[in-house]
């Protein structure tokens, strides 16, 4: 075989290369793998940065927040952090809803402290929410009202926003997390069309009214701990 025909041989290989490269390049975009489609669809579900802003009060062991870092689902905050986005606290004056998408961006942050030492935490942000009426699930304080996890809090603010998903994705990496919008379903479905915080305390006052309870707030500063610290 002559110099021209090896020539001819080599650029005939690689032509045929290209083609096939080409045809699988058009096959994996219309067909991506299915690697790629789940971490594509976890970049969705994890649209809405999440944070925790750690006093050091709770067993780092039994922590929910802590879990998530674990997984690398929540960033921790130092107590001096000046946060700018939506915080989840005891001491807010509207309910979170979608009037706050216009801060989303900036994500969502929750108080880590322990239920007993609640009214250590001394702190002020821009946009203190407050949750309405739901019950805790997770294994200490199930069925308490009001008494959530950092997991449960957040869950409940992404729900109340219209990111239902990524609530579901957070809650799943906990095995009691699935019941937590099962056992609050009577609110949530009450919740789940309001845009304002003034609907949501009308929805609010109608589930409690349906549900005969008490309408006590001394609440809404989620514990991320498993045990009960009080």
């Amino acid at each position: 075989m002559n110099k021209q025909q090896r020539f001819q041989n080599w650029k005939k290989s690689r032509q045929q290369k290209q083609e096939k490269s080409q045809v699988q390049e058009l096959r994996d975009f219309q067909n991506p793998p299915e690697e790629e489609i789940i971490e594509n669809q976890e970049d969705i579900m994890l649209d809405v940065k999440l944070y925790m802003i750690d006093f050091g009060q709770c067993d780092a062991k039994k922590c929910t927040g802590r879990k998530l870092s674990r997984f690398k689902l929540i960033d921790s905050l130092k107590p001096k952090t000046k946060f700018q986005g939506i915080i989840l606290t005891a001491h807010g004056t509207k309910y979170v809803s979608k009037e706050d998408l216009g801060i989303l961006d900036k994500g969502i942050c929750v108080i880590d402290c322990s239920w007993a030492r609640v009214e250590e935490v001394r702190a002020a942000y821009p946009n203190e929410r407050l949750l309405p009426h739901m019950v805790a699930v997770n294994p200490v304080n199930f069925g308490k009202k009001f008494k959530l996890s950092c997991v449960e809090a957040i869950a409940a603010a992404l729900f109340l926003l219209g990111k239902k998903e990524q609530a579901d994705y957070i809650l799943s990496k906990f095995t009691w997390g699935e019941n937590f919008f099962k056992i609050n379903k009577d609110a949530f479905d009450l919740y789940e069309n309001c845009n304002t915080s003034d609907e949501l305390k009308v929805a609010e006052q109608k589930y409690l009214s349906t549900a005969k309870a008490d309408n006590l707030r001394n609440y809404d500063m989620p514990s991320s701990s498993d045990e009960d610290d009080n």
